[in-house]
């Protein structure tokens, strides 16, 4: 089969997609300091001050930055591609292509863009940003350099989930679940890249990768 070089992703998704993943390493690294002080000082430091800043800086950045993909995929002048995704059509593909990824099956149907389990770990990503950050709203109080109190507007949050310490158990399970959704996200690229040659992990560096030749 001969395949040539594609212009996959527009230079504005990929600058998109990799301030997602900064901002998703940033929020981990400081919630795991801010559920767990590990260095010293303690939880009214200056250095959980400046936690607490990036935290809240970041979790804006990845609302930003999912708002900003979702405009992307219906704007033409980006290369949209609201029409790629159709889980309700490609439902019943979700098996095979779980099957392929554990080399359970050693081929797959050819699915355009988004085959059936990308387009399913896309939508939970995509609703589990909005989760963490409704629960991650409810719970902070303004402590860093004078933010706003978010908790007063999003009180309902905490009332919708049994109040405030079912919300923190909540926000620290979504944050968990992100973790695997990328880390099922980076599998599935490699397979691909190793498997069909096709250039995936290294599309979102430079925005091309090797499709089949159109006849």
């Amino acid at each position: 089969m001969e395949k040539e070089m594609k212009y996959e992703w527009d230079l504005t998704f990929r600058i998109e997609h990799w301030v997602r993943f900064i901002a998703v390493v940033i929020l981990v690294v400081t919630g795991f300091y801010i559920h767990w002080p590990f260095m010293p000082g303690g939880p009214d430091s200056f250095i959980m001050e400046w936690m607490r800043f990036f935290h809240f800086v970041s979790a804006y950045a990845l609302m930003l930055g999912l708002i900003v993909r979702i405009y992307l995929a219906f704007n033409e002048r980006f290369s949209s591609d609201y029409m790629d995704f159709g889980i309700g059509e490609k439902f019943f593909g979700i098996g095979a292509m779980f099957g392929y990824y554990l080399f359970i099956k050693d081929s797959h149907k050819d699915y355009g863009k988004y085959n059936p389990l990308q387009e399913l770990e896309y939508i939970l990503v995509a609703l589990m940003i909005c989760f963490t950050a409704l629960t991650g709203a409810a719970l902070y109080k303004g402590h860093a350099f004078g933010f706003i109190n978010t908790a007063v507007g999003f009180r309902w949050v905490n009332n919708l989930l049994g109040g405030e310490s079912y919300v923190r158990i909540w926000h620290f399970l979504s944050m968990w679940i992100i973790i695997i959704l990328v880390m099922v996200h980076v599998y599935m690229t490699v397979l691909k890249t190793l498997v069909d040659r096709d250039r995936t992990f290294t599309s979102i560096f430079t925005g091309y990768k090797l499709k089949k030749k159109s006849s």
